[in-house]
């Protein structure tokens, strides 16, 4: 709730000075009811008594028949379009708040004419309640937005856990219910056939041996990245720090392969460290594109750009260009970086 609005008011206050009849100290003192209501009704997640705008209303029609003085019908046009009400009741307000400022309008204009100031002050009235209405649906889908995007991540991370669950029941409960069995077996054999039970026990150790590889490539497995869970999580620290994310063919690098997937990924969350930290910009923009021969990937920001380039060496080094660049020559592709209004990274991979 945005209580210095109500600083506003002091405007208000200075207008009707001095006070010198009863309508004068009437429209003064209805400041102070004007200011509770406003509060009660601003944002409110309860929708608030219709009685409560009604005398908000009325209260600015007094200052508006006493001072010409429009502008308080704004705070009640506030009230009524960021309150959370259903559509039929915003509706029966903003008819009742706009027939009570033509009926002033009319006023007005038959009392001293029609002029700059009028025109002014009907535009802001008339304007505002539609304004706030607008802004409070943009801003209430944006909130609804945000809170699906995190039960996704909460989804994604759970789907994780379930494909991780999945591959070591798969592949080390086997394995180790092998091991088991082998072992009960070898344990058996000891009094009854040493011999046999010598081999049992070796064939246990090549088994472990053979399988250690298994787990090897179940935790490399599990260490790639994917894109589409980098960009989640990247798409987050980047808001955090005020900044936006665009991207374009992202679906498509989605289905590109996992090896070209976890190097890119650790590339698009350098260079985002990078743009956040050093880069006093607030865009970063991501395009993946590929043609038959390669996969293509700019990454790039709308800041200063890399500020040392006295010292080249010194400069890959501190923003982490080296090892970007290590891991695109892994995948024997190309990296370059320019520095023209922000950096950019271009990166090239070929298919394999």
């Amino acid at each position: 709730m945005p209580y210095y609005y109500l600083l506003f008011l002091l405007v208000a206050f200075f207008i009707a000075l001095p006070l010198k009849s009863l309508l004068d100290w009437v429209c003064v003192l209805a400041l102070i009811p004007f200011a509770k209501f406003y509060r009660d009704s601003y944002g409110d997640e309860i929708p608030r008594y219709d009685w409560e705008i009604i005398i908000m209303i009325i209260i600015a029609a007094l200052w508006v028949i006493n001072y010409q003085y429009y502008y308080n019908f704004i705070f009640a046009g506030f009230c009524i379009g960021f309150s959370e009400i259903k559509p039929h009741i915003f509706m029966k307000r903003a008819i009742l708040y706009l027939t009570v400022i033509t009926a002033c309008a009319i006023f007005s204009i038959l009392k001293q004419g029609f002029d700059f100031n009028l025109a002014f002050g009907l535009i802001f009235a008339y304007s505002c309640v539609f304004f706030a209405h607008s802004f409070a649906i943009s801003q209430r889908k944006r909130f609804a937005l945000k809170q699906d995007y995190q039960r996704l991540s909460i989804i994604v991370k759970q789907s994780e856990r379930d494909r991780i669950a999945g591959q070591l029941h798969d592949n080390l409960g086997q394995v180790f219910s092998t091991l088991a069995i082998s072992a009960d077996l070898a344990e058996k054999l000891v009094d009854k056939n040493p011999d046999l039970a010598k081999k049992q026990i070796q064939q246990i150790g090549k088994n472990a041996r053979d399988n250690l590889s298994l787990v090897r490539e179940i935790v490399a497995d599990l260490r790639k990245q994917k894109l589409v869970q980098v960009l989640a999580v990247e798409s987050e620290n980047l808001e955090n720090a005020q900044f936006d994310l665009t991207t374009e063919n992202q679906k498509q690098a989605f289905t590109w392969p996992d090896n070209i997937q976890n190097e890119l990924s650790f590339i698009i969350r350098e260079a985002i460290a990078n743009a956040i930290r050093y880069s006093h910009g607030n865009l970063v923009k991501i395009n993946f594109n590929e043609d038959s021969n390669n996969y293509f990937v700019k990454i790039k920001d709308n800041g200063i750009g890399l500020k040392n380039k006295t010292n080249k060496h010194s400069s890959r080094e501190h923003f982490g260009i080296s090892g970007m660049q290590a891991r695109v020559d892994k995948l024997k592709g190309s990296f370059a970086i320019s520095d023209k209004n922000g950096v950019e990274i271009s990166i090239s991979l070929p298919k394999e």
